[in-house]
């Protein structure tokens, strides 16, 4: 019955937010396979399962007695699920499935990698690094199916749970793919899945034949390029904890072979630290995996690294729930136009301002970093500001730089459109600079648009008075843009030609490490003349 279906991808999220956004993920990884897929909500479901011979469910923990009936009427027609962190013994037993329940990791790093033993479908990678912190644990019922893919921990060692299953109605992931890194070894991934339904839509030997053309190339390409003495080659570090979580050494060891100058190692926010802070609240990932700031720094000792502690202002994120109810109860969140609380932090607050600048001063006088970092300097796009919202900001940045004196340096994360950024969020980093309230400002250039992107660096490299103190941040992983690496080195060399400091990459995942570092080092970060 199969064989009588076009071929149809749909992306079914089972609710908005989060699981949306892990949708687009998984269409956009197919989109690199040049796989075309749908995305689709349970109110659309009937009619993309109509058109579909594969959908991607995700997010359907307990699916509706409507939702399995439409599934049911899918799959006997032949039609192929691939199901993601679902707890639902109906759609397990529809897929040839049990469901063994819910699991949080024991252990830092219990699931760090999936591990395929299976050869089908043809194609699939050998492993795929993700953390992943929890799990809808499942095994194939017998005689049903098999599990073809089961999840190691950071040091290696298998922990026997199962990664994936196939069986005759499809996949089932345990977990859900995350952006976190890896990225073109899920894109290959999801694109094996869809060649086992329809191989004319995707086949391991065209793919390898593709990759292998497209590496020479942007390989000739990276060894054109030339470096530039004295510029900043800056990468900002989201998760705080490294490449390798436990093991700072190893990540410092890719950087310093990469010729990266800076780290910005996302430590502390007015809702966490990942390290014993008196003023801040300790992380659950301090808890379980020490001190992040002083591993690291000690890690980048002899290495020729500058090591800024990057600190989130006025954002919650990172919170825990009970922190963020005590923000709430405190009266320091923002409320949007629509009156709802947000999870953002009022910059106007004393509280708030002194807690965030207090945090400032514990890290330039317990640590010996190069300088501090600031990101989500600004208002909430979307709360109630005051008419002078933008002095609110730049004399908190002013504030910030009387705790952080030189030659430690202030940098600042920043919206890349300006002077639009100071009515809508309140940033006048130009301001900043002329002011010598910064060191440097790094704008979030994120776009993989060409004429987009130089028309942001343009303007903040129009003043050539102030170009040098412009980092141009790169969204090579970002939300907004997903690069690869000659596209990572054009956007370099927009910078350079219109004379900024150098470049910062966002962000430290293994696709940076796999996919663009080696080329970079190549040719524009490498140490040639």
């Amino acid at each position: 019955m199969i064989k009588s279906l076009l071929l149809a991808v749909s992306v079914i999220s089972h609710e908005p937010g989060y699981y949306t956004s892990l949708a687009k993920h998984t269409q956009r990884w197919l989109g690199d396979q040049n796989i075309s897929a749908r995305l689709a909500t349970p109110e659309t479901m009937d009619a993309a399962l109509g058109r579909s011979s594969i959908a991607f469910l995700v997010g359907f923990s307990e699916p509706t007695e409507a939702e399995m009936r439409s599934l049911r009427k899918f799959r006997s027609r032949g039609g192929k699920l691939v199901v993601f962190y679902s707890a639902s013994p109906e759609l397990g037993a529809l897929m040839g499935v049990k469901p063994l329940g819910y699991a949080k990791a024991s252990y830092p790093g219990q699931w760090s990698r999936m591990d395929f033993s299976s050869s089908f479908p043809a194609g699939v990678p050998k492993s795929v690094l993700q953390t992943s912190t929890v799990l809808q644990r499942a095994v194939p019922l017998p005689g049903k199916g098999r599990v073809m893919a089961t999840w190691s921990d950071r040091n290696g060692r298998s922990t026997g749970d199962a990664a994936w299953i196939s069986t005759a109605g499809g996949f089932w992931m345990t977990h859900v793919l995350l952006a976190d890194g890896d990225e073109k070894l899920k894109s290959q991934l999801l694109a094996a899945i869809v060649g086992s339904v329809k191989p004319s839509a995707w086949n391991v030997r065209a793919y390898r034949e593709r990759e292998s053309v497209a590496a020479a190339s942007t390989k000739a390409f990276a060894l054109a390029q030339r470096p530039r003495a004295g510029e900043i080659r800056a990468v900002w570090d989201h998760s705080g904890c490294g490449l390798y979580p436990g093991d700072w050494p190893r990540t410092m060891k890719i950087l310093q072979a990469s010729r990266v100058t800076d780290l910005f190692v996302n430590v502390a926010g007015a809702g966490f630290a990942h390290y014993p802070s008196s003023v801040l609240p300790r992380s659950a990932t301090y808890q379980r995996e020490g001190d992040q700031l002083a591993a690291c720094l000690a890690a980048a000792k002899g290495t020729g690294i500058r090591v800024h502690a990057w600190m989130l202002c006025f954002t919650g994120t990172r919170s825990s729930p009970d922190r963020m109810k005590i923000f709430r109860q405190r009266g320091w969140l923002l409320k949007t136009r629509e009156g709802k609380v947000s999870e953002y932090l009022d910059p106007s607050s004393p509280a708030v301002r002194k807690l965030v600048l207090d945090g400032m001063s514990e890290l330039v006088s317990k640590y010996p970093v190069h300088g501090i970092h600031l990101d989500f300097v600004r208002w909430y796009e979307r709360s109630v500001k005051p008419p002078n919202a933008a002095d609110v900001i730049s004399s908190f940045v002013s504030e910030a730089r009387m705790r952080v004196r030189k030659p430690k340096w202030l940098t600042t994360a920043v919206l890349g459109k300006y002077p639009t950024c100071i009515a809508s969020v309140g940033q006048d980093w130009m301001g900043w600079v002329r002011s010598g309230s910064v060191d440097y400002v790094v704008p979030m250039n994120y776009s993989d648009d060409r004429a987009r992107f130089e028309s942001f660096v343009a303007q903040q490299g129009s003043v050539n008075a102030y170009a040098r103190r412009v980092i141009c941040g790169i969204g090579v992983t970002a939300n907004e843009s997903r690069l690869d690496a000659r596209q990572v080195i054009e956007q370099m060399n927009i910078a350079r030609r219109h004379g900024l400091a150098g470049t910062a990459l966002f962000d430290l995942d293994t696709t940076l490490e796999k996919d663009i570092l080696p080329y970079l080092r190549m040719g524009i970060w490498s140490w040639k003349k």
